[in-house]
Order: C-alpha cells, then sequence, then structure tokens
C-alpha cells in the first residue's frame, strides 16, 4: 500500500540541523534536516556560495555592448556572458564589479561617477540550490586603458554587440546566461536597451 503524504501549506521549512558534505574555495555542500510545515522530516542539499557575484554590462560610446564568450565546464559549452566574479571582502559590489571588468576585459569607463556606473540590480543564482546571488551594474563610455589579468582557467573571447543582436540573441536562445539575460531584462524595463 502506499504511503499517503500529508497535505503540504506554503511555508517556511524549519531547519533542524546541518552539515557540511564538502567545501572547497568555490563552494560548499550543506545537507539540512528540515522539518516541512506538515510536519514530516526531509533531507535537502544547499550549495553555499563562495562570494557575494557581480558583473557589469558595458557600452562604449557608440552604444556597443561589450560581451565575453567563454567555455563553462558546467554546461560544457562556450556561453555568452558578461564579465563578472566575486566581490572581495574589503570592496564594494560597485568597486568588485569595475575589477572584474578591469582584469577580464582590460576596459573601465573614462570617467567613474554615478552616471557612468549604475546599479541595475540584483537575481537569485538559483534559489533551490542556495542564496548566492549576483548584483548587476551598467557602465558607460568604456575605454580599453588597463591590462587584462585573468585568472588561470580563463580563456575568454571579447565581442562587441549592438543591442537589438542582444535582444534577438536572447529570444533565440543564444544567449542564455542569467545574470546576461537579467542586465537585459533590468535595462529594457528602463527604456534604455
Amino acid at each position: 500500500m502506499a504511503k499517503r503524504n500529508k497535505k503540504m501549506t506554503l511555508e517556511p521549512w524549519t531547519t533542524l540541523s546541518t552539515s557540511e558534505a564538502f567545501s572547497n574555495r568555490w563552494t560548499g555542500v550543506l545537507v539540512d534536516e528540515v522539518e516541512l510545515p506538515n510536519g514530516e522530516r526531509y533531507e535537502y542539499t544547499r550549495l553555499r556560495p563562495a562570494g557575494i557575484g557581480v558583473a557589469i554590462i558595458g557600452f562604449d560610446e557608440k552604444g556597443r555592448i561589450l560581451l565575453e564568450k567563454e567555455y563553462r565546464h558546467g554546461v560544457g559549452e562556450i556561453v555568452w556572458q558578461l564579465p563578472g566574479g566575486l566581490a572581495g571582502g574589503s570592496e564594494t559590489l560597485r568597486e568588485a564589479g569595475l575589477r572584474e571588468l578591469r582584469e577580464e576585459t582590460g576596459y573601465a569607463p573614462a570617467l567613474i561617477n554615478d552616471r557612468t556606473v549604475r546599479y541595475l540590480g540584483s537575481i537569485w543564482d538559483n534559489p533551490a540550490l542556495g542564496d548566492s546571488q549576483s548584483h548587476i551594474f551598467a557602465a558607460y563610455n568604456l575605454e580599453q586603458n588597463e591590462e587584462i589579468a585573468r585568472d588561470p582557467a580563463e580563456a575568454i573571447s571579447l565581442h562587441w554587440q549592438r543591442p537589438y543582436w542582444l535582444k534577438e540573441a536572447i529570444r533565440s536562445g543564444i544567449v542564455r546566461d542569467r545574470v546576461l539575460v537579467a542586465a537585459a531584462a533590468y535595462l529594457m524595463i528602463d527604456g534604455l536597451l
């Protein structure tokens, strides 16, 4: 005879215990024992992020967007994405985004102020797996003025694309990276893309 589950209500779960199953510099795997709203116990696996994500959608004086292509082993494909990474401990999110932009591309705004670098918003990277989030900025009037200083595992190619190309690439599924899609959505909401 099949076991019948008690009806579940839409309420937060109660965490009874947490143990760390794995940890390295990029992530941790946490196993929670939780009590569901219907009183049943359940084992849930989460990922602990290494830090807070930051990304920048950058524009040059012609209105073109600076995009990256990089192999991403998790999906086994070369993907379109924005320059970005993790914020350091003493950096503001904006400083971290600009640092990642410079390190990965060699570009930065000619002048840095609230008009040339603006905060767009944040997204949960995957709320089913953990509380990792990414903060997205837009930067304008990019100029190449820095040496590229990428991590050893970063093989990135840079591409300047027009806004209409990005919109069509998202629509057709060529672009599927969550941060890039969210950046485009934030800009479209504000009528800027």
